[in-house]
């Protein structure tokens, strides 16, 4: 785990941790950008936590366990979502201190054959998670390799769509709380229910590994198809899509494309480099992106904390 700082210009490092662990959910506390709780999923471990941006962690528990995302209530400081391998949706309700499980999720009729390749679980895990802004009490998940689950009622009962796709991250439609994208290996799906149902025809093919939505444009949309482009944008909310900066390198299965959250059309973005990753920006939205000539090791997920609260201003983090 790296963190740098970007004031504009360049980028100064700032410490790291996690040795050994390949990170795979990061989330900033949503008043405090300083706290962040990360993820080790896929020859990791557990939940972490750091206070003072990245300088130094402490272990939030799930040790044995990989933890593949994390999520907070947008809308409540003291809600944090996580999902795991062995698959399962983990919920805290007050700031971390404690979670709960979700036992429906152990319930739902295709769970006997949720599956993944890899030791030592060979269980499918909770890839993605995505809360609506507006709708915090509606939770998605895609499970690779499983089924699409979700919540309407925060928790206490899930249901289950896509049974059988290879899922990785969600996402929901900020202006409309029914429209859910799910990046998927055959291609981005579309729900218009809230999850319920699904379209037979993906809005984009190829191997889709991230999708996000601009929160400063609406309607636009961003995903990384791991095998073509990488990047691609819609400018109408995921229904047609084109190439952007065809010349980026790939990330292979990762999730590294980050919109800054106060600042409008700054984007990041980590691809390989024969052996490394590299880091890149973009200041208008994609179309053109400057390498920082900073090396890392292997990165699969990117997140970027702003230096103040959305209260107290923009900043670059």
């Amino acid at each position: 785990m790296r963190t740098l700082r970007y004031d504009g210009r360049r980028v100064e490092a700032l410490g790291g941790g996690l040795v050994g662990n390949a990170v795979r959910g990061i989330a900033t506390h949503p008043w405090r950008p300083g706290e962040a709780w990360v993820g080790a999923g896929l020859r990791g471990s557990g939940l972490h936590r750091t206070v003072d941006r990245g300088g130094t962690y402490e272990e939030a528990g799930f040790a044995g366990v990989w933890v593949w995302d994390v999520w907070w209530n947008p809308r409540d400081p003291r809600e944090l979502w996580i999902g795991t391998e062995p698959p399962m949706v983990h919920v805290s309700r007050d700031g971390g201190a404690t979670f709960e499980a979700c036992p429906a999720l152990d319930r739902l009729p295709s769970r006997s054959g949720w599956s993944f390749f890899h030791p030592p679980f060979y269980a499918g895990h909770v890839h993605g998670l995505a809360v609506h802004p507006d709708r915090p009490e509606r939770v998605f998940a895609g499970v690779e390799h499983g089924a699409f689950v979700f919540t309407h009622d925060g928790g206490r009962s899930w249901y289950e769509a896509l049974v059988g796709h290879d899922l990785h991250r969600v996402a929901v439609d900020p202006a409309n709380p029914d429209r859910v994208l799910a990046a998927a290996g055959a291609g981005l799906l579309e729900s218009a229910d809230a999850g319920r149902t699904w379209a037979s025809r993906p809005l984009l093919p190829g191997y889709v590994h991230g999708i996000r939505f601009d929160p400063h444009r609406p309607g636009r949309a961003y995903a990384y198809v791991v095998d073509s482009g990488p990047l691609h944008v819609s400018d109408d909310a995921g229904r047609t899509w084109r190439v952007l900066a065809p010349g980026l390198p790939s990330g292979r299965q990762s999730d590294t494309l980050c919109i800054h959250p106060h600042v409008r059309d700054l984007l990041f973005y980590v691809g390989d480099v024969d052996a490394e990753s590299r880091l890149y920006v973009s200041d208008d939205g994609g179309g053109r992106w400057r390498d920082l000539g900073v090396d890392l090791p292997k990165t699969w997920r990117l997140h970027v904390a702003p230096e103040a609260s959305a209260k107290e201003g923009p900043a670059h983090g």
